[in-house]
């Protein structure tokens, strides 16, 4: 009976672990698939010749700057002065500052069957997501968030066809886009919006797997012309390499969709190392006690048994004497 009940406990940890690694590896999985695909980035430098990036003689994408808020009567000093910075780099661009009334107008006229996708999502930052969607795929150009510091002018990229900076910790960004109109992959994402119209427990999941980064990130992975997406690398991107002569960029770090529980995710990615560490220490100490519960429980029954198998031992001896010694003849 002790071992039936040993092996079902055995059983029982064995199966709760196969699920923990399972659950755990479908979590995982696909974070480090995005690493791997987006290992690399292939724009690294601007010191080409405007003509040598691409099969093209002339740039595939025109010179619109496309920017977004809610109220374009309303948007903050710190944010005006950035927008400033790149429209000053860029005086021969057309500038397009959307507002969530003209981009909602847009998409009732271009995109009809996305409207109530797009009143349905439960938060403005998704329908910012959107809208930057929409004005690069109908009219092409160049989108930047509003707290985005251009250093450089950006006329050496609009040879190429459609560009995601590259982020951190894995995957794409999508505060910086470059596109050509009608790009093909842009109305794979649009098509896909609703698909992915999903709570996802909490604002931050919700909105980045819903419209943002890490959905833009899964679109592209799984992109049949992957190659056509260039990845602009974090050296010319700047948000993460701080001084670097080659970034294009200085970014405010707004966030100003972020909640706790951004804060939350960010506080678990900075001591990723150590809850690892922790949680895989804590996951040993648990399976060793319950081994050590078990294996004193199991050794306990069977110094329990020892005099009963003493006893039943010399009995065992004793009958066999008695059977030997009666088949004696005595003479």
């Amino acid at each position: 009976m002790q071992c039936v009940i040993y092996c079902r406990n055995r059983t029982v940890l064995l199966t709760s672990f196969t699920l923990f690694v399972l659950l755990f590896t479908y979590v995982i999985y696909p974070w480090f698939y995005y690493a791997w695909i987006w290992r690399n980035s292939d724009i690294n430098h601007l010191d080409f010749p405007i003509a040598s990036k691409s099969n093209d003689t002339v740039a595939t994408v025109p010179r619109i700057i496309h920017q977004t808020w809610r109220d374009a009567d309303k948007i903050p000093i710190d944010w005006q002065q950035a927008s400033n910075s790149c429209r000053s780099f860029h005086p021969n661009y057309q500038y397009r500052l959307w507002s969530d009334k003209s981009a909602r107008l847009l998409i009732e006229k271009e995109f009809p069957c996305l409207l109530s996708t797009f009143d349905e999502y439960p938060y403005d930052i998704q329908r910012a997501d959107v809208i930057r969607l929409v004005v690069l795929y109908v009219y092409g150009g160049i989108y930047l968030d509003l707290d985005i510091i251009c250093l450089k002018p950006l006329d050496k990229l609009l040879t190429f066809k459609f560009i995601l900076p590259k982020t951190m910790p894995v995957g794409l960004s999508n505060d910086f886009i470059l596109a050509e109109p009608k790009s093909p992959f842009l109305l794979q994402v649009l098509n896909d919006l609703p698909k992915y119209n999903r709570n996802y427990w909490t604002k931050y999941s919700t909105v980045m797997f819903s419209t943002g980064p890490m959905f833009l990130t899964h679109e592209a992975s799984y992109y049949p012309n992957r190659s056509s997406i260039n990845v602009l690398s974090q050296e010319l991107y700047g948000k993460y390499i701080f001084n670097s002569s080659l970034a294009l960029f200085r970014h405010l770090k707004a966030s100003s969709w972020h909640g706790n529980d951004a804060a939350f995710v960010k506080w678990i990615y900075r001591r990723r190392t150590i809850l690892f560490l922790v949680l895989t220490a804590l996951f040993v100490i648990i399976n060793a006690i319950i081994y050590s519960i078990q294996y004193r429980h199991t050794l306990r029954n069977v110094l329990k048994k020892i005099p009963s198998l003493i006893k039943s031992i010399s009995n065992g001896q004793s009958l066999r004497y008695e059977k030997i010694h009666s088949n004696i003849v005595l003479i």
